[in-house]
């Protein structure tokens, strides 16, 4: 910066004194003109004064020294010429500008070449009369006499000139070199603050005017020093979090470089923190993780899926960060917790299995015991394990059942009346109708794909319960209805409701909202779960509305 502005300087100053120059030389050559033309019409003046008949021409032409006097008859005639040389010219005078300008009666000054010495003169004539003629008078100073001063006074003009440019760049130098002698303090600092060692305090100039700007510009440093130990320690704080948690979690700009990834990330593909900075590439290569990154990057569109990565199973989330180009990608290991629900699915699977082989057994003995038992005093406890038998072998029904459904890898769609198994369940609940007295409204048909025994369970587990935990004469509404967007399952009943707080766990295994009642009625708890997964197999809308007195709608949107 100091060798350009002292450049900048130097040439500006050398313009300038230049210009300066030849301006003066200019103006001094312009009033030298001028003063030289007002010496030949004041000599030219008191020529043309002194003229009569008793005046010798030679003697009065000889008057002008170094001006040359000329005197013209009225024919263009030169009487006498104080340049003896010039008065051999046979040419008639008459014909020149000054002399015509005279004749006109409007004198003035001309500048032209003398066709007699061959160089340039300044001429002015006047008329003068005498008795009835008349004769010219004129006057002429030659040009080169008018600058000879100021051609002999140049080469020393010229080395002052010189002298001056190399004093004023030696001061503009030393000038240049007090203003700038902050600011290399200032940028000494801002290296310093650039490494967050900043020291303030230490900038000095000699003018009020820079101490201003160098003040104002150390108080923006000590800010930003404050700010950048500010960040830094909140960057410390994000790290410390970001690799103490358990998911990998990264970032991506929108050409999908990786900007942040923590250490859960870098152990799960198992690479270095230098992948920072890099495509997403150098991570892994995947196209189920590049495509989905890709799709939120380019269209912000968010997206959960599954990924297999090492034989590890993760669940990824990608998502876009609101008000920026960043895209946040979270992986969870999953691994442990699939084994184990896969284990604890099998085992559930298996006890069912292995419990109802003896229960059905029990049930069998207790039946012939039932038929030949003759004691009155046994049929309430032969009675009871009846009952009790019942309940067991149905709750490990709906057990299985819900096993087979979370296990079912394929599906055999046909289509299914939903009016024929409606029908169907409303005969196997009859007993429990009649015995409530309950009204029951049924309309309309529609068929679904799905397997029939799927399409059973729902709509048995949803009549069956709306059924159970009605009032005694209360009314229970099937409505199937179908238009160009889907069929609907519509099950309405003014029975016990369910309370807002317990809605979001009626779905959940075993879950009973008056275990009391529910067992009073027979219920397992599993009934609403096996819809929910029935509904989960095949992408079915599931929709409950309660209120608590009032009654339950349930909707199934096929």
């Amino acid at each position: 910066m100091i060798k350009r502005l002292f450049f900048y300087t130097t040439f500006i100053m050398l313009i300038g004194l230049i210009s300066f120059f030849a301006v003066s030389l200019y103006i001094t050559h312009t009033n030298n003109i001028k003063f030289a033309k007002d010496t030949v019409m004041e000599a030219a003046r008191i020529c043309a004064g002194m003229y009569s008949d008793e005046v010798d021409d030679y003697s009065l032409v000889g008057i002008g020294n170094d001006i040359r006097i000329t005197i013209v008859a009225s024919d263009g005639t030169v009487i006498a010429e104080s340049r003896r040389q010039a008065a051999t010219v046979s040419e008639s005078y008459l014909t020149r500008p000054e002399i015509q300008a005279a004749a006109a009666g409007n004198p003035d000054a001309f500048i032209r070449r003398s066709e007699s010495f061959g160089i340039n003169f300044i001429y002015y004539a006047l008329k003068t009369d005498f008795g009835n003629d008349y004769v010219f008078v004129r006057a002429a100073m030659p040009i080169a006499n008018i600058d000879t001063y100021l051609y002999q006074s140049l080469p020393l003009l010229v080395i002052l000139l010189c002298v001056v440019v190399v004093l004023c760049s030696v001061l503009s130098h030393a000038i240049i070199n007090r203003i700038t002698r902050p600011f290399e303090s200032i940028e000494a600092n801002l290296r310093l603050l650039s490494r967050g060692v900043y020291e303030p305090g230490n900038i000095t100039g000699s003018y009020e005017e820079v101490n201003q700007i160098t003040q104002s510009i150390d108080d923006v440093s000590n800010i930003l020093q404050t700010s950048l130990n500010d960040l830094r320690e909140e960057r410390n704080k994000l790290d410390y979090i970001l690799n103490s948690i358990g998911d990998g979690l990264f970032v991506v700009d929108e050409n999908m470089n990786i900007a942040l990834i923590n250490a859960a990330a870098l152990k799960f593909f198992d690479a270095g923190a230098d992948v920072t900075g890099k495509n997403i590439n150098y991570l892994v290569y995947d196209q189920t993780l590049s495509g989905a990154v890709a799709g939120c990057v380019v269209q912000e569109k968010n997206s959960v899926f599954e990924l297999t990565l090492g034989g590890r199973i993760f669940f990824a989330a990608v998502k876009r960060l609101p008000d920026t180009t960043l895209s946040m990608v979270v992986m969870s290991d999953v691994t442990d917790v699939r084994e184990n629900a896969k284990m604890r699915e099998e085992f559930f699977a298996n006890a069912s299995h292995e419990l109802k082989t003896p229960l059905t057994a029990i049930k069998g003995f207790n039946e012939l015991t039932a038929a030949n038992n003759k004691d009155d005093k046994l049929n309430k406890f032969i009675d009871s394990i009846t009952r009790e038998t019942d309940r067991m072998l149905t709750l490990i029904s709906d057990m299985l059942k819900l096993s087979e459904l979370e296990n079912a890898k394929t599906i055999n769609p046909v289509p299914v009346s939903l009016a024929k198994i409606t029908g169907e369940v409303l005969d196997v609940l009859s007993s429990t109708i009649s015995e409530k007295e309950l009204v029951i409204e049924f309309a309309g048909d529609a068929e679904v794909m799905a397997e029939q025994s799927h399409v059973y369970e729902l709509v048995k587990n949803i009549i069956e319960n709306s059924v159970r935990y009605n009032n005694n004469g209360g009314s229970l509404s099937i409505l199937v209805e179908s238009d160009r967007q889907g069929s609907r399952l519509l099950v309405t009943d003014n029975g016990i409701g369910i309370s807002p707080e317990e809605q979001t766990r009626v779905f959940e295994r075993f879950y009973r909202v008056e275990k009391s009642r529910s067992q009073k009625n027979g219920g397992t708890g599993l009934g609403l779960s096996i819809i929910k997964h029935i509904c989960l197999l095949y992408n079915w809308n599931l929709t409950l509305k309660s209120k608590l007195g009032v009654g339950t709608e349930v909707i199934v949107e096929f």
